[in-house]
């Protein structure tokens, strides 16, 4: 049953995710940039419009979704306080089972649910927080992943209209009076020569310059740069601060967003004095967005809360002979942690951001509920003392 509620819930996340696999890809070819339609990239992109910088954004609405989800994150830990004191009063009762059931684990496990049933332990209370966070996880990727894939496109929009109207404003001037002689409007319609080779070659490198400048103004800058981080999309580790072609279209990394609508030549053209400006990054030729200090806080607060979390739950519960439920259980204890470190160091920054805050808040939150239980614990065993006497 158990299982079968967790698989149910997993496979509702995944769903969810795939129907909107489609809407990470952003078109660049028209006249704007589509917004993002899942509901997470909506509320940061709300939320953003307030804030502005997207690292605090990312900060304030992770606390934001940890305040609304506390009720449910209260209920857990009240369940699991619950399940320690009950495991506390069965654990006798449990070894005395196994030792007697010995190699029969159909009759052990039986006979366990029957005193699990009496002492009113729930078993999907023990496995709902790893389960909820696992749900959680996955919806929000989602919504980052759009999140990465927009700012992606906006950006080479912005760049791609600043660059074409510089190019075409000083390719006008400067063949004006061939223009003239011609009686033609556009530069497009004059004969390839020299001259306009010539104009080519300075309108493309003040337009690149425009958008050198339009890139790295600072609203922008504001919008991606967050503390150490250049690019807040981008990955905190050895990647470029300016992502290149290759990343933008999806054909590198594990965003799973991506814009369509643009050729490499031309995206190197719009971008050429961007990629690999030498204060994009860290390191020579700006290679480095990051210092790869959020994936190193994210793997470790992230193991610290699922360590906190399991002490809370209490000792597991004594096992038949060859039983793995206690393998199984301490896979997925170090299941999340990982699957965290592995998002933060080769995704987005952002996300990054969001794991650490999150393994940061549950982090506070536990030692202060852990905190409130020994305090209930004291006032329950002095209430005893008081009764006996």
């Amino acid at each position: 049953m158990i299982y079968a509620v967790a698989l149910v819930l997993i496979a509702c996340a995944v769903i969810l995710t795939a129907c909107n696999r489609n809407a990470g890809i952003f078109d660049v070819s028209g006249d704007g940039v589509a917004e993002p339609t899942h509901f997470i990239a909506k509320l940061m992109l709300g939320l953003n419009d307030s804030v502005q910088v997207f690292g605090w954004t990312v900060v304030a609405f992770t606390v934001i979704l940890k305040v609304v989800l506390s009720p449910l994150d209260i209920w857990q830990k009240a369940i699991s306080r619950r399940n320690a004191k009950a495991m506390e009063r069965m654990r006798p009762q449990l070894e005395a089972l196994a030792e007697k059931c010995g190699d029969d684990k159909q009759r052990y496990q039986q006979e366990q649910m029957a005193l699990y049933k009496k002492e009113k332990y729930s078993m999907l209370g023990a496995c709902l927080p790893s389960l909820v966070t696992l749900i959680v996880f996955i919806v929000l990727f989602a919504g980052f992943r759009q999140m990465v894939g927009y700012q992606f496109a906006l950006d080479y929009r912005q760049s791609y209209d600043v660059f074409t109207e510089v190019y075409d404003a000083e390719m006008n001037a400067s063949l004006a009076e061939a223009l003239e002689a011609a009686d033609l409007e556009s530069y497009e319609d004059l004969p390839q020569t020299a001259e306009k080779a010539q104009a080519h070659a300075a309108a493309v490198d003040k337009a690149q310059t425009a958008v050198y400048n339009a890139y790295f103004s600072e609203g922008n800058q504001n919008r991606r740069k967050f503390l150490w981080i250049h690019n807040i999309f981008v990955p905190d580790s050895w990647e470029k601060g300016v992502p290149d072609y290759l990343v933008v279209t999806g054909q590198e990394g594990i965003a799973m967003s991506r814009i369509t609508g643009v050729m490499k030549d031309e995206y190197n053209l719009v971008m050429g004095k961007v990629l690999g400006a030498e204060d994009t990054g860290y390191g020579k030729e700006g290679k480095w967005n990051g210092l790869l200090i959020l994936p190193v806080l994210s793997i470790a607060l992230s193991f610290l809360s699922q360590k906190l979390l399991t002490k809370s739950q209490g000792a597991p519960p004594p096992t038949a002979k060859g039983d793995s439920a206690q393998a199984n259980m301490k896979m997925m204890q170090v299941f999340m942690p990982i699957m965290v470190g592995v998002f933060a160091l080769f995704y987005s920054a952002a996300f990054a951001l969001y794991t650490f805050t999150s393994s940061l808040v549950s982090v506070l939150f536990q030692l202060i509920f852990g905190l409130v239980g020994k305090l209930l614990d004291r006032r329950d065993a002095a209430r005893q003392g008081m009764k006996r006497a």
